[in-house]
Order: structure tokens, then sequence, then C-alpha cells
């Protein structure tokens, strides 16, 4: 779930100009994105011209509390691959502090973070409401969004690895009637440079989903939608971040094993890392505990807990905790679950040179990447993420945030609060983004 990717806090890629908070995009005439690094994975609901905000000032409120749990709810594991041993940290007051006044500044609801150096946690924790009035806890569910993506480019590693499909095969063996299906592949949809436009950026979905966000979507709808507009280039030219591309990529895993995607994940991913509180859904339920989502987006600040996830089919429909994210980043990073020459294929600068990406700077397979970090930064209806991993220290922040009445909901929330605790543990090579 990582709405649209048109907003970043910083410059995340080469030759991408800054305008304070937002990057401007070059738009064609279609209004589509092009030639810039895209927020990767966001997806956020917001485009200019969006409805301003009414909410009393009444409703205003932010966290007055904000719990350290060094031994918190399960976010520490040394049996099962996750985000091992514990320790008591210094630095986990200084992470407090930062939570806290973060949450002032950009009045948030609710947040829940953990922080590793190594296999030591630093601190873990909660802070806010959930629902308001009462306390948010560190092992609450949340939507995944964007941390979702690599999984699938994960599944696609290992399969291509068994013989089961080629990643460099034209996608028209699986869907033959997908438009320019016979010169897309699938490593083209990992890698976000097929060309396809992004659906989330059609005002279309947006009119549709904003009408009712409990609705689902199917994947035929989706696409349909991404198709309502030209592609943006010849595949394989240029980059563009797109949610479309995944909704093909998860089709065609489908298609090539006659498995749901679920059932993919569910035994390539999260039973082999023991992620026993994620599962992908299908619906706008979410099990107990969770964490409530708050959102100023449709003009009012309501409640968007149960808006439907498959607006983000297959890059993001997965509910998860803070732990099993760790555990997650931890399986991405070191290759757990690819051979070596595999992991070594997903981490490469395979996109440089296209639209302004650079050898230390690029997006590929899911995952972004700015020097020794690479970063996620999810977001969707209310739900704001962001996780920031060192390849050198092997320091890992992550955290959820909720938004408040007057939040922008314009910008992933959760991404300077991030950037400040890795820059804390990190001084001397903070991340760039």
């Amino acid at each position: 779930m990582a709405l649209s990717p048109l907003c970043r806090e910083r410059d995340a890629m080469p030759k991408a100009p800054v305008g304070g908070d937002r990057i401007p995009l070059k738009s064609d005439h279609n209004g589509q994105t092009r030639g810039t690094f895209t927020k990767p994975g966001v997806h956020r609901f917001f485009h200019k011209g969006r409805l301003s905000m009414i909410v009393s000032s009444r409703l205003r409120r932010w966290p007055s509390t904000v719990v350290v749990a060094v031994l918190a709810l399960g976010l520490v594991s040394a049996s099962d691959g996750g985000p091992a041993t514990q320790s008591v940290d210094p630095d986990s007051q200084m992470i407090a502090d930062i939570v806290a006044r973060k949450m002032k500044e950009r009045d948030l609801t609710s947040a829940v973070y953990g922080v590793w150096r190594g296999d030591d946690l630093i601190a873990a924790g909660a802070a806010g409401d959930s629902p308001i009035g009462l306390p948010a806890s560190p092992e609450m569910l949340v939507r995944i969004g964007q941390p979702m993506e690599p999984m699938l480019s994960t599944v696609l590693l290992q399969l291509d690895g068994e013989g089961v499909l080629s990643q460099d095969e034209p996608i028209a063996k699986w869907l033959p009637d997908f438009p320019r299906a016979a010169q897309i592949t699938p490593r083209m949809l990992a890698s976000s440079t097929s060309g396809v436009s992004d659906y989330v950026t059609n005002p279309n979905f947006l009119k549709e989903f904003y009408a009712n966000p409990f609705t689902g979507f199917t994947a035929e709808q989706l696409l349909a939608l991404a198709n309502q507009r030209p592609p943006l280039f010849a595949p394989g030219t240029s980059f563009a971040y797109a949610h479309s591309d995944l909704v093909l990529l998860g089709e065609v895993l489908q298609r090539a094993t006659g498995e749901p995607l679920a059932d993919l994940l569910q035994e390539r991913i999260l039973d082999p890392l023991a992620m026993r509180d994620s599962k992908v859904v299908l619906t706008s339920q979410i099990s107990e505990p969770y964490l409530h989502a708050y959102t100023n987006e449709r003009g009012v600040f309501e409640d968007s807990t149960f808006w439907n996830p498959t607006a983000f089919r297959h890059s993001g429909n997965m509910t998860t905790t803070v732990a099993d994210v760790a555990t997650w980043i931890r399986a991405l990073a070191d290759g757990r679950l690819l051979t070596e020459e595999q992991h070594e294929a997903m981490m490469a600068p395979s996109t440089a040179g296209l639209a302004g990406l650079t050898d230390t700077k690029f997006f590929a397979y899911g995952v972004a990447h700015d020097g020794d970090w690479f970063f996620m930064n999810p977001a969707y209806a209310g739900y704001d993420g962001v996780a920031y991993y060192d390849t050198r220290t092997r320091t890992l922040v992550i955290a959820y945030v909720t938004l408040g009445p007057t939040s922008n909901a314009n910008t992933d929330n959760a991404l300077s609060l991030g950037r400040e605790i890795a820059t804390l543990l990190v001084p001397d090579r903070p991340p760039g983004v």
C-alpha cells in the first residue's frame, strides 16, 4: 500500500528538482508522470486540487505518552529468524523523544515503531491512541503497503531459478490480451520499467475509490484503469514507478504456478520466516489488535481502518506488525530466501541509467536504494510508514503512523521521523532520502 507515488520529502534520486517537500514530476499531455524518481510503493491517494480538510478544532489532539518497550510484545525474537536479541540501549529515550516530537509537529494520532542495531533491539514502542481515547500498543496490526512488493520479486526470482517461469519471457504467455504483452517481461514489472500507466494517478480511479473506499477492486478493474491512458514509454527503455506493474506481476505469478498469490507468499515468504502475524487480505477486514487508521484526504477527518486494501492488489494488501516487517527486511537484506547469485542480482543497480537513476540511487525489484541504505515508504488510507536499513551496520528503523485532523495527507508523515532516528544512529552516513 505504500497512494500516488508523487511525493518525496527530500531529493531521492539524481536530477530530480526539489520544491519544498515535493519533487515536481515531469508530465506529458495526459497528465502522467515520467522521467523522475517517484515515490516507490507509496500508496497514497492525493493529487493537486484535492478537497480541503473540514474538521472542528475540538477534535484536535496529540498523544501524551510514548511507551518504550525494549522487550515489547513479540518484538524480540531469537529463535525464528526474526529481529533477534534484546538490549537496553541508551538511545532508546532519544528515539522515544523523536517520536513524541514528530507526532506533535505533524498532528499524528498514533505510532508504532521498532529500531535495531545489528541483532540488538534498541527501542520498540507505541505512542498515541488507537482508537482515539485508548492507548496504542506496538503489537497492533497495520496495512503493510510497499514492503510487500519485493516479496513478489523474491518469488519471481525463486520461480525463475526453479524453471517454472523465466523473468525475461514476455508476459504474453500468461496474459496474451494485455497491450504490448509480447514486449513486456516479468523483470520489467518487478522494477517498474514496463512503461504501463499507473492506475493510481488516473483521476477515474481516484473518483471511484473515494466514492466508496470500502468497495474492493479486481485485478481486471485495476488493469482496465491503467489502460485508459497510453503507455509512458517503450517497454524496458525507461523507469516510472507504477502500481499497475505489481498488479500484472501478481497475475503472472498466479497463472504461471496455478496458485493464488496469497498461497505463494505464505509458502515461500511468510511460513519460512515464521511471520505468523502477516497475511494477504482480499477484504476490508483486519484482525485484532489493529492500529486504527485516520485520514482527512476526503475532506473530513474519519476512521479509514476498513478502507478496502484491494485498491492496491498485489502491491500492499497485506496486514502485518512492526516485528514481522523487521523479520522480512532482515531476510531481504541477507538474501536467506534466495541463492547468492539471485540475491546479488536483486540488489544490483540494474536500472541505473534509466530516467536519472544511478549506480547508488536506484529502484529495482521493489526496493529503493540510496547508497548504503535501502528504504521503503508505504502509505495508504491514513497509515504512513517507513523502513530504513543500513547495509553496513545493519541498522534498521521501522515506523507506522496514523494521521490526525490537521496532518498533511500529501506526504508520508513517517518518513522524516524514520530519517531522524536513522541519522541519530548512523550520524556519519545518514540516509539522504
